[in-house]
């Protein structure tokens, strides 16, 4: 895969382009503002979302932002809100987001090599601006839709350098809805559990020429039946708090910062005879700090450090109560308890300087991490990045990104604990490596083109069905594991911002990401007769990912938009949520035919899957208060993702039909006050 075409592609438009704009600007990372998020339909007004619409992004399933970067697991991908990790970034990892969408100013989306400051992240990177601190009066805001109802607000005190925001969201209507149907129920049994909702809060206090902030946030879900009967009920938590302290030092700033951390996740399930509850929780307590300076207009440097403890633990208990059902005198028993998973100290320091001279800037940095997990584990990693750009005219620039990336093993879903515990099957490694152009054309447009190629040095895939990080010997396990491979494609964007009468933000992906994987042989029967070795593509590849949002502004304050989206489908090659494929083969006792399972590599792909999502907003003042009211649909063309087969027989006939779902189509209404 050569980046040349693309790279010809960007100058031929560069060159036909208007030269009397200014220079563009570095298009790594990508970097948006929340007001031209907020009105992309089918993402509720929430930046986030708006991940699934960017260039080198595809998803799970449909609806969940779940984002795949460059065909990386989604855990692999590091949410930060302004330095600070978000482990859970949508309620459930489906729902609403976790945090207020009000209080993200802006997002820096790095899809490659980010710079020497994040690490342990295979996947993108993606570093969310919060929303600045007022400095003049009380501003608030609050908001109201068909699940949850938020507020905003931020309170200056100008005589003390004081200032606070608060934030949060509730999801009413699930907990109205269990309300009801449990005031209704006629018959005694569980009660239905569906709590969700989640706070931020942030104090900043001038000190001096510096600043002392305390930020917190944290999300909870609940949701389930409780009570006696039979049961089922999932909760997941997480609480971040964080004290940061920046002040100029020399000719530069420096920042440090606390953070202490806590995720849980915990399901029950079973009858009045017996019930089984499993957790996860994982506590972390880091430190970082850093120092940044411009020493001369053509030098800027940055250094910093951090380090992390993670500790994570596992809960498995069984109750349950021996003797005859109808004796109400038989005792309750409990068996099983905590049990500590691991203890892992993480490290790292880096340090980058960006140079600038004329049509050149160069941004050399190294980053050097270290991983300890007593006693399967104590390594240590050296990570060069390199990012450069040429400004080739006015309207033209090329770049090119390099750097080397190490990861612990993980799970689709970024689960408490599990990562920390997988260090023992050893680290993932990964090169990446991109190269670019960025074009400004005429009425606003600019244009991106980029070519990645990721060798993928090691990769360690968990089985989203079994805890690998429990296994008696590690270090076999994570080699049965390891595999290599290596990923690359072709990533394009137009966009026009909503500065006048309407945007665009348009994205095309091209990618591939191949694993050697040992393939099992099977003769007509479906019987093992061998294994062989084969790069095969991944089980989240979906080569081909297209997306257009067009947002029109409208008289008497009306916003229309639409948002088209089309991928091809992954292969159907089983695991949590997608079917394996099967042909026609025969029983070898019986003689008749039944469905086996086909080789690996000749496994069919899921069909293709087009959308269409639809908003329209209204706003208006009325005194101090500006309004808005709007109504987003997500999938308002009704089409069906299908993600599952079922392979079965009808009146001796082999049929293999879709998986029976009905489109998802979720609307949203709602209002927003702002002060």
């Amino acid at each position: 895969m050569r980046p040349t075409p693309c790279v010809l592609l960007a100058l031929l438009v560069g060159s036909a382009s208007r030269a009397e704009q200014v220079p563009t600007e570095s298009a790594a990372p990508l970097t948006f503002e929340s007001s031209e998020l907020k009105d992309l339909a089918g993402t509720w007004g929430e930046p986030f979302r708006a991940l699934m619409v960017m260039p080198g992004v595809s998803h799970v399933v449909s609806g969940a932002s779940l984002p795949v970067v460059r065909g990386a697991a989604p855990s692999s991908t590091g949410f930060y809100l302004d330095g600070v990790r978000v482990p859970q970034l949508q309620h459930l990892w489906v729902g609403p987001s976790t945090v207020h969408p009000a209080l993200v100013s802006g997002l820096d989306f790095h899809r490659g090599p980010a710079p020497a400051r994040f690490g342990r992240e295979l996947g993108g990177t993606v570093n969310a601006r919060l929303l600045p601190p007022s400095t003049g009066a009380v501003h608030a805001l609050g908001s109201i839709d068909l699940f949850n109802v938020g507020v905003l607000t931020q309170v200056p005190i100008a005589s003390t350098g004081t200032e606070l925001t608060l934030a949060g969201r509730f999801a009413y209507s699930p907990w109205i809805a269990a309300a009801v149907i449990n005031g209704t129920r006629g018959t005694p049994g569980p009660d239905l559990v569906l709590g969700l909702f989640d706070y931020q809060a942030r104090v900043t206090q001038s000190v001096g020429q510096g600043s002392l902030r305390l930020f917190a946030l944290g999300s909870s879900d609940d949701a389930g039946l409780s009570g006696p009967g039979d049961v089922v009920r999932l909760g997941t938590a997480f609480h971040r708090v964080e004290l940061r302290f920046t002040h100029p030092l020399g000719v530069g700033e420096a920042e440090a910062a606390i953070t202490w951390g806590q995720d849980t996740l915990g399901a029950t399930g079973g009858g009045s005879a017996s019930r089984v509850t499993v957790g996860l929780s994982e506590r972390t307590l880091g430190a970082r700090m850093a120092w940044r300076a411009g020493l001369s207009p053509e030098l800027a440097v940055e250094a910093g450090a951090d380090v992390e403890r993670r500790s994570a633990e596992a809960t498995q208990s069984t109750t349950f109560r021996p003797g005859e059902a109808d004796d109400p005198s038989r005792p309750t028993v409990t068996t099983g308890g905590p049990q500590a998973l691991a203890r892992a100290t993480l490290a790292g320091a880096y340090a980058q300087a960006t140079w600038t001279r004329g049509m050149w800037r160069l941004t050399p940095g190294l980053r050097v991490d270290g991983y300890l997990l007593a006693p399967e584990l104590n390594q240590v990693v050296a990570e060069p990045r390199l990012h450069a750009r040429v400004v080739l005219s006015e309207t033209v620039a090329l770049r090119l990104g390099a750097g080397l990336q190490h990861q612990a093993p993980n799970h689709l879903l970024d689960v408490p604990g599990v990562r920390t515990a997988a260090l023992r099957l050893g680290l993932q490694r990964s090169l990446q490596v991109e190269a670019g152009a960025d074009v400004r054309g005429p009425a606003g447009f600019t244009f991106g083109a980029d070519v990645f190629v990721h060798p993928l040095l090691r990769t360690v895939e968990l089985d989203v069905l079994s805890f690998d990080m429990l296994a008696d010997d590690p270090v076999a396990r994570g080699r049965e594991r390891a595999a290599e491979g290596h990923g690359y494609g072709v990533e394009l964007l137009a966009r026009r911002p909503l500065s006048e009468r309407w945007s665009l933000l348009a994205s095309y992906t091209f990618q591939r990401r191949t694993l050697n994987t040992r393939v099992e042989r099977r003769d007509g029967a479906g019987q093992g007769v061998g294994t062989e070795v084969i790069p095969l593509a991944s089980a989240l590849e979906q080569q081909h990912v297209l997306n257009a949002a067009v947002t029109v502004k409208l008289p008497w304050g009306l916003t229309v938009g639409t948002t088209l989206h089309y991928n091809t489908g992954a292969p159907e090659a089983g695991g949590l949520l997608f079917s394996y494929t099967q042909r026609e083969g025969v029983d070898p006792v019986r003689g008749t035919a039944r469905w086996v399972p086909v080789d690996r590599d000749e496994v069919t792909r899921l069909p293709g899957y087009f959308r269409v999502d639809g908003r329209v907003s209204k706003t208006g003042t009325w005194g101090p208060l500006a309004l808005e009211a709007w109504l987003d649909v997500f999938n308002l063309s009704l089409t069906r993702e299908t993600f599952r087969y079922s392979y079965g027989t009808e009146r001796g006939r082999l049929v293999r039909k879709p998986f029976g779902l009905p489109p998802v189509t979720l609307p949203s209404l709602g209002l927003q006050a702002r002060y």
